[in-house]
């Protein structure tokens, strides 16, 4: 009986630290390449939650303006316009953040960017429609506005073309730098055909 038991071999502790070492190298490759994938995750998460935001703000805002109609008796589209849209140079500088329409059924649709230090706060600001959120997030709204010969113009009767530039970022708080502290900007531009 004792010579049974003198005969079984087990791992000696070199052969176990070996195995242990290997082990431990390829639960960190397993690790790494983990972590590495949530970080993909959360980056293109973001990144589609700002680059959403800021395409339905300009969408919303150029259907409203693309169906918009003169006042009546008059060729004034635009009714209110921050005066500021013919300042600075598009796309870099200057530009409105307010702007006030008639639409198809008479109804007054006016945006307006509502937050104070906009590029500087973690969350941006709200893109209100009528006093109503569109999108949040949004760290600067541009609105250019130009006359029938395509100069900058902010007399309301001469607008005949508007220009809009919208830069968001995640509506969650993000440190810098990290996956989740995404930035994206949409332009676009309408000219006014009821007039």
């Amino acid at each position: 009986m004792k010579r049974a038991f003198r005969d079984i071999r087990g791992f000696t502790l070199a052969e176990l630290l070996v195995v242990m070492a290997v082990l431990g190298l390829l639960m960190g490759a397993i690790f790494t390449l983990q972590q590495q994938g949530q970080l993909a995750y959360l980056m293109g998460a973001a990144r589609v939650e700002v680059q959403q935001n800021a395409r339905l703000g300009l969408d919303t805002m150029l259907n409203d303006l693309r169906s918009a109609l003169p006042a009546a008796g008059t060729p004034q589209v635009v009714s209110a316009i921050d005066a500021s849209c013919s300042t600075g140079v598009p796309p870099t500088s200057g530009g409105g953040v307010s702007i006030t329409v008639t639409d198809q059924t008479s109804t007054i649709v006016a945006y307006q960017l509502v937050g104070a230090n906009c590029a500087t706060s973690a969350t941006g600001c709200d893109l209100q429609r009528n006093g109503v959120t569109v999108v949040g997030g949004v760290q600067a709204l541009r609105i250019w506005c130009y006359n029938g010969n395509g100069a900058l113009s902010n007399t309301l009767a001469d607008i005949r073309e508007i220009r809009i530039q919208i830069r968001t970022r995640s509506e969650r708080p993000a440190q810098a730098g990290s996956a989740g502290d995404q930035h994206a900007v949409v332009e676009g531009r309408v000219r006014f055909r009821n007039v």
